[in-house]
């Protein structure tokens, strides 16, 4: 610490001498204003120093900003610091630190609250409470759909049999097989691993909505937007049970979403001169645009239909950019490495499709047709876009609803405050700056329409259509949030003067907090009838996971399981049949097994093959009661299961299948079960 210096007749700083405080002050801003001009800025014990100067040389005559001015200043700097230099330094007396004052846990709570760890584990905390709501039915709803083929195309990866830049289909990039595939290697295969797998990248899809409402608006309004698509039935019962990698596109698109956001919020401000530069962050601003381009690329591939979300990121950047007058962006480097980091992410399925005649466009044009546009008119274009409006209705609200005439939708109270609340909520956000939700809105409604026409169906029990769209749901809830704690804080500014209270007030507090928890819970409720109804009405899975329940309790390692040749009759509407279940199923649980094209010529083969006298060396064979009729001329079996059903197979005839086996000695076996066994009872 520099020591003060004072001159015989001069006045002294304002510490001694408090009567001319103010006039010593004037003085040394004047001098200060020219110190500051030539170049000199003086703080602390040599500020009180250059005051005494001052004050000396204006009592003998020399006033600042005549003479001399900048180099008067100069001068007068120069000679304090001489000064000081020449002197020893005055040792400071140690002062004895008090200990710091134990806090409240209250006080903790609050300084919690209000640090990045508070909002780790509130994105902790609604990761699990999303993890406990859709883990029930994981296996059992819907029933087993073509995520089949892509289950076992990240076998094969697992396996090192294949190394492909796609997936299955050829417009779906590598991401998730892999993702899968990794998970095959380190947990090891099991029945479950794939839908566990699309369970937690919805749970984390809830997460990361808490944090895109945090960064957009607030703490409130991300609590309640993740609370709102935690309980959403359409993301828990698709978009977290079916082990698609479609499934798994809100993900990466939210992903997106709260790069983007981060960096508009952080890196538009510019700098400004005079003011010394801060310490430089851990993560600079630029990077969330980077981030925000590669998660971008990583949405095209779960689905190439998210192109739509292009024009919507571009208009929200440059309307940001406006708005702040923040052209200086256009100059950064960040700005065009953004979509070049897209581009690399997507570039295995660019690489694919240019090098092999764009075989996944040619297979979306001729393989399906269910969802793409080929005879698109005007009338179709309206009508695709009426049908994904009543899908979003639907989605935000309560998709196991279907009334028979569509205005019926609008005698719902509970979606007419959604789509109420999201209207307004849109409309909020766009006044206070952030206008992704409604550019991804309008830019979806406009484009999508015109090459895909799979949603809106009301004979889609299962609401799988509404994946196609199922990336705007963080967004939408995310303007509910907004509107609905705008309309609370609204109703709490309007209670009289005397309801003001710290009691009446946090009364009316939680009241609102309690209306808000049931709207977020309510959508449960229709969706425990619909388990309820459909496991009733559809026991597919159930039937699948017994018998390979009993197939793995019963077989023999070095006997492969047949699977029967009429299964793949039995088509479950959704892209797969049962002879590809059990397929499936087989591999993720390691049990052996063959889907010959003549079931009769393998079950003969390996009957010889078998030691006998051990009827745990004959094979097992999954098939239908028909087919084991028509082989029973040739090949004798025991029914060694119970009867299986399949709701598909209720059209027909009533039917089912079960697990056969050979007849040990040869005798007739005539498909029933073998006399004297608990199941002839």
């Amino acid at each position: 610490m520099g020591a003060s210096h004072t001159r015989p007749g001069s006045c002294r700083t304002p510490r001694d001498n408090l009567g001319k405080k103010r006039a010593v002050d004037n003085t040394y801003a004047r001098w200060q204003g020219i110190g500051t001009a030539s170049g000199h800025t003086v703080t602390g014990p040599t500020r009180l120093a250059v005051v005494d100067e001052v004050a000396y040389r204006e009592t003998h005559g020399a006033r600042p900003g005549t003479g001399g001015g900048a180099g008067e200043v100069r001068a007068v700097v120069q000679s304090v610091l001489d000064r000081e230099k020449a002197q020893p330094p005055v040792r400071a007396r140690r002062r004895r630190r008090k200990a710091p004052r134990a806090r409240t846990i209250a006080e903790r709570l609050d300084a919690l609250r209000d640090s990045r760890w508070g909002d780790v584990l509130l994105a902790v905390a609604l990761f699990g409470v999303a993890l406990a709501i859709r883990w029930p039915y994981l296996l059992r709803l819907p029933h087993f759909t073509d995520e089949t083929v892509e289950i076992d195309w990240a076998l094969r990866i697992w396996r090192g049999e294949i190394l492909p830049l796609t997936a299955s289909d050829r417009y779906y990039g590598p991401l998730h097989p892999y993702i899968v595939a990794g998970c095959l290697w380190l947990f090891g295969p099991s029945i479950a691993l794939p839908r566990a797998i699309v369970m937690v990248f919805g749970a984390l899809t809830v997460a990361l909505t808490y944090l895109l409402g945090r960064v957009v608006v607030g703490r409130g309004v991300g609590v309640l937007a993740a609370g709102l698509l935690a309980t959403a039935p359409q993301h828990i019962l698709v978009n977290s049970h079916i082990a698609w990698q479609n499934a798994t596109t809100p993900f990466y698109a939210t992903l997106t979403f709260l790069a983007l956001s981060r960096y508009l919020n952080t890196g538009l401000a510019p700098a400004r001169p005079g003011v010394a530069a801060r310490a430089a962050p851990r993560w600079p601003a630029g990077g969330w645009l980077i981030l925000a381009g590669v998660a971008y690329g990583l949405t095209l591939h779960t689905h190439p239909g998210t192109i739509v979300l292009a024009p919507a990121l571009a208009l929200a950047f440059v309307t940001a950019v406006w708005r702040a007058r923040a052209w200086h962006v256009v100059r950064t480097r960040w700005l065009w490495l953004a979509p070049l980091a897209g581009l690399l992410a997507y570039s295995p399925v660019l690489l694919y499709n240019l090098t092999n005649n764009l075989a996944g466009v040619r297979r979306v044009q001729t393989r399906r047709s269910y969802a793409y546009e080929t005879a698109l008119s005007w009338e179709k274009y309206r009508q695709n876009m009426g049908d994904l409006w009543l899908e979003l209705l639907r989605m935000i609200s309560n998709p196991m609803r279907i009334p028979e005439v569509r205005w019926h939708y609008l005698t719902s109270p509970h979606l007419l405050l959604l789509i109420g609340s999201c209207a307004l909520g849109i409309g909020l956000l766009i006044r206070r700056g952030p206008t992704l939700p409604a550019w991804a809105l309008l830019s979806t409604s406009l484009l999508l329409p015109a090459f895909n026409r799979a949603y809106g169906q009301t004979w889609d029990r299962y609401m799988l259509t509404g994946r196609y769209v199922t990336f705007l749901l963080p967004l939408a809830y995310l303007a509910v949030a907004t509107a609905l704690l705008f309309l609370v804080e609204r109703l709490l500014r309007a209670l009289p003067t005397r309801w003001r209270q710290p009691r009446p007030t946090l009364l009316a507090l939680g009241v609102a907090a309690a209306l808000l928890a049931l709207l977020v819970a309510y959508p449960l409720r229709p969706l425990s009838r619909y388990y309820t109804h459909e496991a009733a009405k559809d026991p597919a899975n159930a039937s699948f996971l017994a018998t390979v329940a009993f197939v793995r309790a019963r077989h023999e390692p070095h006997v492969p399981v047949i699977i029967g040749r009429m299964l793949a009759s039995i088509d479950l509407k959704d892209g797969t049949n049962a002879r590809e279940v059990f397929a499936m199923l087989l591999d993720l649980d390691r049990i052996p097994h063959i889907s010959p094209r003549n079931t009769s010529v393998e079950i003969a083969r390996f009957t010889a093959a078998s030691t006998p006298g051990q009827p745990a060396t004959l094979p097992l064979i999954i098939m239908m009661r028909d087919e084991c009729h028509r082989l029973g001329g040739a090949l004798p079996f025991y029914r060694v299961s119970e009867r299986y059903q399949l709701r598909e197979l209720y059209w027909a005839l009533p039917s089912y299948y079960a697990v056969y086996q050979p007849t040990p000695d040869g005798g007739p076996g005539g498909c029933e079960p073998e006399p004297g066994s608990p199941l002839a009872r």
